[in-house]
């Protein structure tokens, strides 16, 4: 909540350096940071670089067998972004969205969701 500018849309020139990090540290890094970029040394964002993020609360009807994020948190964050600029002319968006819930004790409960990069 400290820092509230935006960040840039990806440009064309960075989607090449998608390819020379891996994606796994994203997915498999236990805890909320990623370790250092092995190439570039700070990892970038190059996709879903403009989103807006908003406190959330579970509220659980209790007649369900969810669990994994949906187990020992109460409160956490919802980030909605697109993966790449909306263009009002092709009408074709790319949305994406990310929760984190904060747990104590343990490593956060995360979950990212996309339907597709073909928008």
């Amino acid at each position: 909540m400290m820092d509230t500018t935006s960040d840039k849309w990806m440009s064309t020139p960075s989607v090449a350096a998608i390819f020379t990090e891996s994606m796994d540290p994203t997915f498999l890094t236990q805890g909320d940071e990623l370790p250092k970029g092995r190439v570039y040394g700070t990892r970038s964002k190059y996709i879903h670089t403009v989103g807006s993020v908003g406190k959330v609360k579970l509220v659980s009807t209790g007649d369900h067998p969810y669990t994994g994020i949906f187990t020992g948190a109460d409160h956490g964050f919802a980030r909605l972004s697109f993966a790449a600029q909306p263009d009002a002319k092709k009408l074709n968006t790319t949305p994406g969205m990310g929760l984190k819930f904060l747990r104590d004790g343990i490593d956060s409960a995360n979950l990212v969701a996309m339907f597709s990069v073909d928008g």
